[in-house]
């Protein structure tokens, strides 16, 4: 999740001094109606194409979560915050198949040897998407994942764990939001003043 202040990045201090009410409210009108349209769906296109996730698969897991008010000028976007399912970035493998699975998360391939395809009864994902499909790998003694902690992890049995990639939410905050947030800046400043007219 991230918010959005649009006090703080537009220049709107000399407008809210001489006519506060309308000023906020254009500001809230001009936020809400760019970030609930083009803003979100921008968001949303971004994220997509930042990480290879299937298409379609963000547009429901990006949402305005908070809209803005004349009272505070302050809204958000959130994602959805649990992790997403390897087995969604696979690009080689099937259910079943040993062999190891070709997965592309972002930028290049990458070929998992010890990694394999598992159907998932209903609970058994940490993930909230019903997506019955995991990436597993069987760990041997002693073996770590890129440092994390093995334990914490969703276990099929003591020693075959499921792998996860990040979660939309990690995507939009580390990845879009700063890049994205100046053109949708650009267009509530335009919508802003539009709103301004109308109203004061």
């Amino acid at each position: 999740m991230f918010d959005i202040n649009i006090a703080q990045v537009l220049e709107l201090e000399k407008f809210l001094v001489s006519v506060p009410d309308a000023t906020r409210r254009a500001a809230a009108y001009a936020m809400n109606d760019v970030l609930g349209g083009q803003g979100l769906a921008r968001f949303r296109k971004a994220t997509a194409a930042e990480v290879q996730f299937p298409a379609g698969y963000v547009d429901d897991k990006i949402s305005f979560d908070k809209r803005a008010t004349p009272t505070d000028l302050t809204a958000s976007i959130v994602g959805r915050q649990r992790p997403t399912s390897l087995a969604r970035f696979a690009t080689s493998g099937a259910v079943g198949q040993k062999g190891g699975v070709t997965v592309r998360v972002k930028g290049g391939s990458s070929f998992m040897k010890d990694a394999f395809l598992v159907r998932l009864r209903q609970g058994a994902s940490i993930s909230d998407d019903g997506y019955n499909v995991g990436l597993a790998i069987r760990l041997k003694d002693g073996m770590t994942l890129n440092k994390k902690d093995t334990s914490r992890m969703v276990r099929l049995e003591n020693n075959v764990v499921l792998l996860y990639g990040p979660s939309v939410d990690q995507i939009l905050r580390n990845e879009v939001a700063e890049a994205e947030t100046p053109e949708v800046v650009d267009a509530i400043a335009t919508e802003f003043f539009r709103q301004f007219a109308r109203i004061a």
